[in-house]
């Protein structure tokens, strides 16, 4: 029974996608405000399939293979992450190498910025963030770029720890996390000088460490993933100002999170064990509030990401068991369902409103 249930859902979802080319509409209990969405789709590895979904909020209107749509051609192998800053959509693609800049407006590609190695070989852009007219990506070459974002053109490069993932930038320090994710497990949180882009120090933290964000007070917050064997997950918090890693043993099974208004929202949970949730965590009172954000009884099954609406606080949870497309589901700030956008695409990882 189980078998007849998947290969339909795989053929309803195959029949979903079939629409992307042109815009369609779904039926969703529709909020008041008029925004739009904008999902990144990882898409499978290696299989050169990563897509950009939009949603309009205020017509109910999708998009699920917008930058195709616009472009005339694909995302690329593995859309690992995307900021928006300055009127532009900035989006890492791994696999294939590059940096995909956007009009947000149009949807039209402005420059697809190359991240490739000496030999040509792609240096695997991870994480995005942007600062003061720079943008800055993180790499598993062991380096972050710096991308200027008058220009679109690389304007420096700074070394860092192994294989980084996770990027912050405040009071005039960048701090990178050095997972070792591609090579051998690293354990390292670099602080660089962001004037003169030298290394101030690197600080121990938990084994592989992949997302970072950042509390009103500056503390920088962390989820080391471990080694998938000996050395489990942890959430972390460094204080700057003492230069101490305290690990919230509160927190167990911890992956992606997001900071809003000093309240963390994590994912718990893992794959093995499915009884995925989203826990809050108080930042500023060091107290977990809750170990379920969602109140309403809804049910998601495998929880792969999470993202805010910095505007509403409203939170992005994203679905994604890797086989078929996922879906988004939007809550308010009290934990009740608002609406939900169904199979956006394959392994949906992070949403932005605007």
């Amino acid at each position: 029974m189980k078998k007849i249930f998947y290969y339909l859902a795989v053929l309803t979802t195959a029949i979903l996608i079939s629409c992307a080319e042109s815009d369609s509409s779904i039926e969703i209990n529709q909020p008041k405000e008029a925004k739009t969405v904008l999902v990144l789709n990882e898409g499978a590895y290696n299989q050169n399939n990563s897509t950009l979904t939009k949603y309009d909020l205020s017509t109910g209107t999708i998009s699920r293979d917008y930058f195709k749509i616009k472009n005339n051609r694909g995302l690329g192998d593995s859309g690992n992450d995307m900021i928006l800053y300055d009127s532009k959509l900035y989006v890492v693609v791994s696999v294939s190498g590059t940096v995909e800049v956007i009009d947000v407006k149009t949807g039209k590609s402005l420059k697809q910025i190359p991240m490739k190695r000496e030999n040509g070989d792609s240096k695997e852009p991870r994480q995005i963030t942007a600062y003061d007219g720079k943008v800055y990506v993180t790499s598993f070459d062991d380096t972050v770029t710096r991308i200027d974002a008058n220009t679109l053109n690389i304007d420096a490069t700074i070394s860092v720890g192994m294989d980084p993932e996770g990027i912050i930038i405040n009071d005039g320090k960048m701090y990178v996390a050095n997972s070792g994710g591609l090579s051998g497990f690293n354990n390292t949180l670099s602080v660089i000088n962001l004037t003169s882009l030298v290394l101030i120090k690197e600080v121990e933290v938990g084994v592989n460490p992949v997302n970072l964000d950042i509390d009103s007070k500056g503390n920088i917050y962390i989820t080391a993933l471990g080694n998938y064997f000996d050395k489990p997950a942890v959430f972390q918090k460094y204080n700057p100002t003492n230069s101490t890693v305290t690990t919230i043993e509160e927190i167990s099974n911890p992956g992606r999170f997001v900071i809003h208004d000093n309240v963390a929202y994590i994912v718990t949970g893992s794959f093995s064990e499915p009884t995925y949730k989203v826990l809050m965590y108080d930042c500023l009172n060091d107290k977990v509030i809750t170990d379920d954000f969602i109140t309403d009884g809804t049910e998601i099954e495998i929880i792969h990401s999470v993202s805010v609406d910095e505007t509403t606080g409203d939170l992005f949870i994203i679905e994604s068991d890797y086989i078929i497309p996922g879906s988004v589901y939007s809550f308010d700030i009290d934990g009740k369902l608002k609406y939900s956008i169904d199979a956006v695409g394959l392994n949906p990882n992070s949403v932005i409103v605007f």
